[in-house]
């Protein structure tokens, strides 16, 4: 790679000093809200284009790759309960948080193109995710250098992590595609004195759909208009009207897209967003702790070396991190500012605390994290660090891509539970499907099985046959919602086969009495 740089560039993360990128920018009051050093011209335009063209390529191919394989339950859900429905229909749903409604209509197209399958499902999810990756190049060459940009959009790309999201029919992808444009529209909104309006309406449109696509953008949105607060406020000189006012205008008209695109559901946005989680009941899931242990466990099981390569990892990104911070305050907290919102929301709101909320932030992870291999870099060998920087990067990306393949693997394999009940049941025998297993089995699967609500049913049921089978998927909701019915089925019964996901706690246990 160091043959495509056109010149020696300065340190990474250098900047003059009088363009250093500050929240309280010099000038005069004509001046941009937030100066901001020009990219390194370390990879011209000619090769920044054509690798990332190559990284491209290289990610649709890890993601179109057994495509259908393993639908867990969110995805099932949403197949069974909104994308089979008539597209008027569709929208004007809102009854379920499950419920995605810009992604459940591109799910809907596509099945409609392509016929009822996990892959037609799965495919706009994973189309987003490329193009998030090339979001992530533009962004990072907006607030860095273009190799830094192309190290951690390839880091991306054959990341663990981002191919499972680009495989899961949910609208994640589609938010940190949003959410890398609106950032990037929002620099240059802040860096640029201009009055064209332009910007603002892309940040707008974008954001909107961010929102139509999954509801917790509209914290982003408040995240990134927070930032925004402080540059005004932090400024020594009063701002200029339009140009220093044109991010408060953006904000204002996401909304108003936003609430027009809910306007067909928006009596039944409130009830639906203000629902208790877990039915009221209190999961493991609501706990801040777990929701740490749960991520730090997750980020592991992604990683090759697993705890070992997440400690340096953490370091390394730490270092990234201070880098981004003495040079960049500004847009260090552009890209920190959304995630600390969403979770103190969150955190506050009394909601399950899901790690796959916070995914869009992802792509400011990798451009840290690649940052702190460009810094340490510098540290240990300061008259080859731009080399050992690349060539790091370089092994950091061959390392993630042999995590890929753990991607593929079913997400929940209610397949292989089906196929083993079929086999050892026997007729006379009672399969009894049991929270979270019954939309899959019988509504998707259409197997003819019968469900237990509670423990008086599935006692009742037990009398009537001489053995009995429980299908059973996330213990930790069940013992939230039904604990009588799971102590039932631990005390009486036991595991005759299960069935592991790559879906933490989404193992399909199938127990018999």
């Amino acid at each position: 790679m160091t043959g495509i740089l056109t010149k020696q560039p300065r340190s990474v993360g250098e900047e003059p000093a009088a363009a250093t990128s500050s929240a309280i920018p010099t000038g005069s009051r004509r001046g941009p809200l937030l100066q901001l050093a020009p990219s390194d011209p370390d990879v011209s335009p000619r090769s920044f284009g054509a690798i990332l063209a190559i990284v491209l390529v290289g990610a649709l191919i890890v993601r179109l790759y057994d495509l259908g394989d393993g639908l867990w339950y969110d995805e099932i859900d949403t197949l069974v309960h909104y994308v089979r429905r008539p597209f008027t229909d569709l929208v004007s749903i809102f009854d379920n948080r499950n419920q995605h409604v810009l992604y459940s209509v591109l799910a809907h197209w596509s099945t409609g193109i392509f016929g009822e399958s996990a892959w037609a499902l799965r495919l706009p999810a994973a189309l987003l995710g490329v193009a998030s990756i090339g979001a992530l190049a533009w962004f990072g060459a907006i607030v860095g250098s273009r190799a830094e940009a192309l190290a951690a959009s390839a880091l991306l790309a054959f990341s663990y992590h981002h191919v499972w999201f680009s495989q899961n029919a949910r609208g994640y992808t589609g938010l940190m595609l949003a959410t890398l444009i609106a950032s990037g529209l929002l620099v240059k909104m802040t860096t640029a004195t201009t009055r064209r309006p332009g910007p603002a309406v892309a940040y707008a449109v974008t954001m909107a759909l961010a929102v139509y696509i999954h509801m917790t953008a509209a914290l982003i949105v408040i995240g990134h208009a927070i930032w925004w607060f402080g540059l005004v406020t932090l400024r020594r000189e009063k701002p200029a009207w339009p140009e220093a006012w044109l991010p408060l205008i953006a904000f204002a008209l996401s909304a108003v897209i936003g609430l027009l695109l809910y306007l067909p559901v928006l009596s039944q946005l409130v009830p639906t967003l203000l629902a208790p989680s877990v039915g009221g009941a209190t999961a493991e899931w609501m706990n801040p702790l777990w929701f740490v242990a749960e991520t730090i466990q997750g980020l592991a099981r992604g990683l090759p070396g697993g705890w070992l390569t997440l400690g340096v990892a953490a370091i390394i990104g730490l270092c990234g991190l201070v880098s981004y911070a003495r040079r960049t305050r500004a847009l260090t907290a552009l890209m920190l500012l959304p995630a600390i919102v969403t979770g103190a929301v969150m955190l506050v709101a009394g909601h399950n605390l899901w790690p796959r909320f916070f995914f869009f932030a992802a792509g400011f992870g990798a451009l840290i994290v690649i940052r702190g291999v460009f810094v340490v870099a510098k540290i240990l060998w300061p008259s080859r660090a731009r080399a050992l920087a690349l060539g790091g990067a370089g092994l950091l990306v061959l390392a993630s891509a042999t995590t890929v393949p753990r991607a593929w693997q079913p997400k929940q394999d209610y397949l292989a539970a089906r196929s083993f009940v079929d086999r050892t049941s026997r007729p006379g025998d009672a399969v009894v499907t049991v929270d979270m297993t019954e939309v899959p089995f019988i509504d998707y699967l259409g197997r003819p099985w019968m469900l237990a609500l509670n423990r008086e049913q599935l006692a009742a049921i037990e009398t009537q046959h001489a053995r009995t089978f429980v299908l059973l998927t996330f213990p930790v909701r069940v013992a939230a919602i039904n604990p009588e019915l799971l102590a039932h089925i631990r005390s009486n019964y036991t595991k005759a086969a299960e069935f592991p996901g790559t879906v933490a706690g989404g193992e399909i246990i199938v127990m018999t009495r």
